[in-house]
């Protein structure tokens, strides 16, 4: 066990703004098609190219990613709180518990595809491992990464031996019992966590290293091995996407989507913390990325407020279109999000926080913060 380190890393928060709304833009991109229920009888050419390319980037490497930066922000929280001498467990607690809940609502009443559920349950997990040293979370994340979510898929692969954790939690429930409404939801939901927790561990790893803080050290050798992870994982994706069976590639669905997550995390780390140009680049997702808690909602509900039949309960029905095609769907997603990113950094001008975040804040520390900014 040891004390945290890293936690000299504040100048570079907002590196992890525009990492974090960067990967809020890809799981967006992924998560359209869904939103929108585009309908996938006989595509255009054009439709089925878009999603072909949404599928091999950044699909199953978006939420790795996000869940990097999650990783991070605990580690971060955890840091500060203690180098305040104040206990961060019952801070973070809290702030879990009311993600938790938030998450559920989500995904109970407005969209399926919820997220938000299966991070607060990885991060109470998490809690046990923030004293751990760098060493030891780097192990975790290749145990749970190689060891086990690859390991299920090549066993599952290669042998007679079928694992399925989310059935067998299924099967462990007494059979002649009437279970309260969301049980199946909630198993769903930890089974894709553990599959998760190597993602989260690495960013974990990433800032109690001390990676940030050293963003600029060997900046050449960085970029190579960026570009390497991104290429070797995109090619192991769109082989798996052909339906290649090579032994190199099959069955390593994990394995590829997770070298293109770090690829682009690296990627988008040296590029924002670079002297030259590439870092204008980065410089629109800072905002958002202050704000993804209320952006990553107010996606889901303008998506099903304009699609019929995409939400649930009384959202379901309520949309202005039936189900589009893939290219209607990303056009509604990329004007959506080019909103969100002109909204931004207006909202900051004038105010502190997101409408979420700002509550998601009070409820964690348990007293009123401010809001809205003061006019000099």
């Amino acid at each position: 066990m040891t004390t945290p380190q890293g936690s000299t890393q504040g100048p570079r928060i907002d590196i992890l703004d525009q990492i974090r709304g960067f990967a809020l833009f890809a799981i967006f991109i992924v998560n359209v098609f869904g939103l929108a229920l585009a309908d996938p009888a006989n595509p255009t050419w054009l439709g089925s190219s878009i999603h072909t390319a949404v599928a091999i980037v950044f699909e199953d490497s978006a939420r790795p990613l996000f869940a990097m930066m999650f990783g991070i922000s605990l580690v971060l929280i955890y840091s500060r709180l203690h180098a305040k001498g104040t206990n961060p467990y019952p801070t973070l607690v809290r702030r879990l518990v009311i993600l938790f809940f938030v998450g559920g609502l989500h995904g109970y009443f407005i969209w399926a595809g919820d997220i938000l559920l299966m991070y607060a349950s990885a991060g109470l997990v998490l809690l046990t491992c923030l004293r751990l040293p760098a060493s030891w979370l780097l192990g975790l994340a290749f145990l749970f990464w190689l060891g086990y979510s690859t390991g299920i898929d090549l066993l599952n692969g290669y042998t007679s031996f079928q694992m399925d954790p989310e059935q067998w939690m299924k099967d462990a429930l007494p059979k002649d019992q009437t279970y309260p409404t969301g049980v199946e939801y909630l198993l769903i939901e930890w089974s894709t966590m553990i599959d998760h927790l190597g993602y989260f561990f690495f960013g974990m790893y990433a800032y109690r290293s001390g990676i940030f803080s050293r963003a600029l050290d060997d900046h050449d050798r960085k970029w190579r091995l960026a570009v390497v992870f991104l290429l070797v994982g995109l090619l192991g994706k769109a082989a798996l996407y052909a339906g290649a069976t090579n032994p190199l590639v099959a069955h390593l669905d994990d394995v590829y989507a997770f070298l293109v997550s770090l690829g682009l995390g690296l990627g988008l780390l040296l590029a924002g913390t670079s002297q030259k140009s590439i870092s204008m680049f980065l410089i629109p997702f800072t905002a958002v990325g202050k704000l993804t808690f209320t952006h990553y909602l107010l996606q889901s509900v303008i998506f099903v407020s304009l699609f019929r039949e995409s939400g649930r309960t009384f959202f379901n029905g309520m949309g202005i279109w039936d189900p589009p095609g893939y290219v209607f769907a990303l056009f509604i997603g990329l004007l959506v999000f080019a909103a969100q990113l002109l909204a931004s950094p207006l909202w900051l001008k004038y105010f502190y926080y997101g409408p979420l975040e700002w509550v998601w804040r009070i409820g964690t520390h348990m007293k009123w913060v401010p809001m809205i900014r003061k006019r000099s």
